[in-house]
């Protein structure tokens, strides 16, 4: 028996060493073939954290993102039509909540002429607040287009923030609280030369439609009765300059907008008992600024910032548009149809901020716009006049990275003075309010 097992066994050895052979055999007829190499994505260092290759090109690609979920508040009383106060109303939102989500593309690539970069941001909103909260309509979801720029070497092209200024760009730390500086995004075509040793200047052709404050007048009264303004189209686009300073310090900057004024066809020329005919014409209104920044070396991101601008025909410059009566560019007298009035003044905006703790951030605003109408309306032709003053305080805390809840309180005062409503003037102050809370994740 014992015989007959070892040959059974030898038996299948030699089998298997048979079945080996042949198909080692077999494998050597057929043709080798080699696996494709597979491509993995890389991380680009050159730009900082979160930039990777596109893979098969040079170009370094970041995608980022922010998801933002906020609660507020609103109380106090405010102007309404012009020449009036009152306390909220039923129809007026007393809170009000509202989700946006963000993302972003920023590619980068390092060429034989300078980095080569473009950048597009979009921004989702699930029910837009208006920057007073008023107001009983419920807005639905909205799209918008925050950013949209290509940069190469020293030019800029696109839709960017305006080279006036540079503090709503850079810091304008409020979360909600209006402040009164430029902080218009319009379609530019710049070009900033880098002169060293901190030094830059910048030249930006803007579009002047992006730097309308509210666009225009309405103010007269109907062409039956009398004469009205309407805004024309654009001829001729603002330009800005902007001279720079950098240093470890800090930051100077002084800056000035050229903007053109242009009556529409809609504009009467119906002459009236109160004088001549208004006539089409164009005016050119201009902007001045400047821009102080200390960096505050005893506190992390510790940064103390002022900027303060001076505009004829020129409001949007001034922050005209964050104001709660919504200043306009332009005005016109009703005893003086002739003449075509501007809004002038000046504004200014102060923070203070940095991080007391490497997880806790405070910031501290004040803001001030003063802007005057000559003769602006009424049989009396008196000036019209409007100031306010904020000032906003807010707290960010980081629970962990990419996760931070902020809270914010904020106070404004409203003057009007010779506000015209229902045919007689009116001098009126306010006083608002608003508070929140926002959760914020960043990816």
């Amino acid at each position: 028996m014992e015989i007959i097992l070892m040959m059974i066994k030898s038996l299948l050895l030699g089998a298997a060493a048979g079945i080996a052979a042949l198909g080692a055999a077999q494998a050597a007829d057929l043709p080798m073939t080699k696996g494709e190499a597979v491509e993995y994505v890389k991380v680009c260092s050159t730009f900082g954290p979160g930039f990777f290759y596109i893979p098969g090109s040079d170009t370094c690609l970041k995608i980022g993102g922010e998801i933002r979920a906020d609660y507020r508040a609103f109380g106090g009383d405010t102007p309404v039509n012009v020449g009036k106060s009152q306390s909220f109303s039923r129809n007026d939102n007393r809170s009000a909540f509202n989700t946006q989500g963000r993302i972003w593309f920023d590619a980068r690539t390092q060429t034989d002429w300078g980095l080569l970069r473009s950048y597009f941001q979009i921004n989702a909103d699930s029910h837009p607040i208006s920057a007073q909260g008023r107001g009983g309509t419920y807005n639905g979801n909205t799209f918008s287009i925050d950013k949209a720029f290509i940069q190469f070497g020293g030019l800029t092209a696109g839709y960017a923030h305006s080279f006036f200024g540079f503090y709503d760009n850079e810091y304008g730390d409020t979360i909600w609280a209006p402040y009164y500086a430029e902080s218009s995004t319009v379609n530019l075509l710049a070009y900033t030369a880098q002169f060293g040793g901190g030094f830059s200047a910048t030249l930006s052709i803007e579009d002047g439609r992006d730097h309308r404050a509210n666009a225009f007048d309405g103010l007269g009264v109907s062409p039956a009765g009398g004469f009205v303004y309407i805004q024309g189209g654009q001829q001729v686009p603002d330009v800005v300059g902007q001279l720079r300073y950098d240093a470890d310090w800090g930051a100077l900057a002084v800056q000035a907008a050229a903007h053109q004024n242009r009556s529409g066809e809609g504009t009467s020329t119906v002459a009236t008992s109160l004088g001549d005919p208004i006539v089409n014409s164009s005016k050119y209104g201009f902007a001045v600024g400047a821009t102080g920044l200390i960096k505050l070396p005893f506190i992390d991101g510790g940064h103390f910032i002022v900027e303060g601008q001076y505009a004829d025909a020129a409001t949007q410059y001034l922050g005209a548009g964050n104001t709660w009566l919504g200043a306009t560019d332009r005005f016109i007298a009703n005893t003086i149809p002739t003449r075509v009035n501007s809004g002038k003044g000046w504004s200014i905006v102060g923070e203070l901020g940095g991080n007391i703790t490497p997880v806790l951030n405070a910031n501290l605003v004040g803001s001030y716009i003063d802007i005057k109408y000559d003769a602006a309306r009424g049989g009396g032709a008196v000036d019209y006049s409007m100031n306010e003053l904020t000032f906003a305080g807010n707290l960010t805390y980081t629970i962990v990275k990419g996760l931070s809840v902020a809270g914010e309180v904020s106070y404004t005062r409203v003057d009007q003075q010779n506000g015209f409503f229902n045919g007689t003037f009116h001098d009126a102050k306010a006083n608002t309010w608003e508070g929140g809370i926002r959760i914020k994740r960043t990816f």
